[in-house]
């Protein structure tokens, strides 16, 4: 069996072509061809994503709709968790990523790998500062993480095709405040990808704001690196180091050369250099903090508010 698992929100009326683009690729892998499953988890959409997928009546498709908006990584999770193939694949809910690249992919994963990305040609359909954003933010993932060196280039991937071996390692990873990209790449695993052109969304716009992606972004980073520390610990060092040597200068020319001490005016510089570095450095042991303490509630990652696959919901 293969599994599909689709993270939707307010996706009403992508998901019927959608999940008929889905049967029409398997339609040409014999293996998958009626031997597969659909799993549309509802991020707590306003619309009626969960009553399209339920009337479609078909026990091979379920949605799932989570009590709470919680996003699309965390419900890619939780249907992840009721995913049951030999493989599973996360795509979209608008239709923008082609499922007429899964044969290529299958394939790829019969010769051996347990990672398929479906990597996009060209990013030329964005505006100019979201592919700005992309390209700086992953260069400097590949600073703070020399893994990603040599690797997938994850600034043209878009979805992707697991093993079960992997899919049982993502659900053993119990972290919250999480990347599942970082997650699957900090795995290992044989990785390979695959192109493919990305195809205009069917309705509506993308749910993912500036404030998303960079909330992501900082999951990803302080998840996966340890750097940030390291990098306030050589600065802590750095300022100290210049604040002695400035020290010591300003002692000499005093004993010295009767040189008067400077005014104020360097004095509150330094202050407010000084303090504006603490800031931030607290800031980021503070975010680093924060995740332990989530992290020790235990609590589950998603609760489900209904099941279009449960016979008696009540």
């Amino acid at each position: 069996m293969i599994s599909l698992v689709i993270p939707a929100y307010n996706e009403s009326r992508s998901l019927p072509g959608t999940i008929a683009d889905i049967r029409a690729a398997l339609a040409g892998l014999p293996e998958f061809a009626e031997d597969f499953e659909i799993i549309v988890v509802d991020d707590h959409s306003e619309d009626d994503t969960f009553g399209v997928v339920a009337a479609l009546a078909d026990p091979r498709i379920t949605c799932l709709r989570l009590s709470k908006r919680s996003g699309s990584h965390v419900a890619l999770r939780v249907g992840l968790a009721r995913a049951r193939g030999r493989v599973a694949c996360c795509l979209s809910a608008d239709g923008q990523d082609d499922p007429g690249a899964l044969p290529r992919m299958i394939a790829a994963w019969r010769e051996g790998a347990r990672v398929v990305w479906a990597l996009r040609r060209n990013r030329e359909e964005e505006p100019l500062r979201v592919r700005l954003f992309a390209q700086v933010f992953y260069r400097l993932l590949r600073m703070l993480n020399p893994g990603l060196r040599g690797r997938i280039d994850l600034s043209r991937a878009d979805f992707y095709l697991l093993d079960r071996r992997v899919v049982d390692a993502i659900l053993r990873c119990g972290e919250r405040n999480t990347s599942l990209f970082g997650l699957i790449v900090w795995l290992g695993f044989t990785q390979t990808g695959v192109e493919y052109d990305r195809r205009p969304r069917r309705h509506g716009h993308s749910k993912w704001s500036f404030r998303s992606k960079m909330r992501l972004a900082l999951d990803w980073i302080v998840s996966f690196s340890g750097v940030p520390l390291r990098l306030m610990t050589f600065l802590g060092f750095g300022i100290a180091g210049l604040g002695a040597l400035y020290a010591a200068v300003v002692i000499v020319r005093a004993i010295f050369f009767g040189a008067p001490v400077l005014g104020w005016p360097s004095i509150v510089t330094l202050i407010l250099l000084l303090g504006g570095l603490q800031l931030v450095t607290l800031g980021v042991f503070g975010e680093y903090l924060w995740r332990i303490f989530d992290e020790t509630k235990k609590r589950p990652l998603a609760f489900i508010e209904a099941d279009s696959g449960e016979k008696n919901p009540e």
